[in-house]
């Protein structure tokens, strides 16, 4: 009887929620950590002590969904990245884009927002087309496609000087104070913080051309609780709920064909189907 029951309570841990087979330690105590950059504003970032975000509330209406608890996790960004791949936390999230080199080393739920990249400046600061980017400083965040995107062009419009940081944000302030030229970062980014700051004096007016790419939440490779996430995800492109986040943060409707309302295969940088 001792031997029947113990099976019957592992058949019980190993629970399947929409189809998807469960893991013990996950479907014991339903918690799930994920690891975010908090300083990653309008998608992930601390907001009296609460996180909170567009890609916040996406997470907590999954868990309310799939019956979660969810325990956030702050690092920089490229800390991260690495803390999906070793399984540090469950999903990671801060508008991460989908890339080749980290589909390679990790799996991603369906995007749910397609992005660009920008050249934030300061007004009047003397870069008002690529080529003045010569010979100044400009930052991004450390691991970024931001950051591979400034190292590959200097051969086109520099030679100019690279400086990385662990938050965003923290090269901003630096362009804000004048210490250096300008901040390649996401264009949904950028444009929110220069409608929350309009003292700033920073503008973006130079958008990378001709790119796009998919943001979406990621997993350990061969992690079970993607299909789930991306199940419920779905639901919520269906039923509205995304439409009214995307309204919510940026005051609007997404672009017909978004992937915050459309339900869109994971993509490459400007490959999207």
């Amino acid at each position: 009887m001792k031997k029947l029951t113990g099976l019957f309570v592992s058949a019980v841990l190993a629970l399947s929620v929409g189809g998807v087979l469960l893991s013990n330690a996950v479907a014991a105590d339903k918690t799930i950590t994920i690891g975010c950059n908090s300083e990653n504003p309008p998608w992930v970032y601390m907001d009296n002590g609460k996180m909170t975000g567009f890609e916040v509330d996406i997470a907590n209406e999954f868990a309310k969904r799939a019956g979660y608890t969810i325990e956030f996790k702050t690092a920089p960004f490229s800390s991260v990245l690495t803390g999906v791949q070793s399984g540090q936390w469950d999903i990671g999230m801060s508008s991460i884009w989908i890339k080749e080199e980290r589909a390679k080393m990790m799996d991603f739920a369906d995007p749910y927002y397609d992005s660009g990249i920008g050249l934030v400046t300061r007004t009047g600061g003397g870069v008002t087309k690529f080529e003045d980017m010569k010979g100044k400083v400009f930052g991004s965040d450390t691991g970024s496609l931001n950051e591979a995107w400034l190292i590959e062009a200097n051969a086109k419009y520099g030679p100019y000087e690279i400086k990385s940081y662990d938050y965003w944000a923290d090269a901003i302030l630096d362009l804000e104070a004048g210490r250096i030229d300008g901040v390649v970062v996401d264009g949904p980014i950028a444009l929110y913080y220069i409608v929350q700051h309009p003292q700033s004096a920073l503008e973006m007016n130079l958008h990378i051309p001709g790119f796009s790419a998919g943001q979406a939440f990621a997993f350990k490779k061969g992690s079970p609780l993607k299909d789930e996430f991306n199940k419920i995800q779905n639901e919520m492109k269906k039923d509205g709920t995304m439409l009214a986040i995307h309204k919510k943060w940026f005051g609007s409707d997404p672009l017909p064909g978004s992937s915050t309302i459309e339900i869109v295969a994971p993509y490459f940088p400007n490959q999207k189907p």
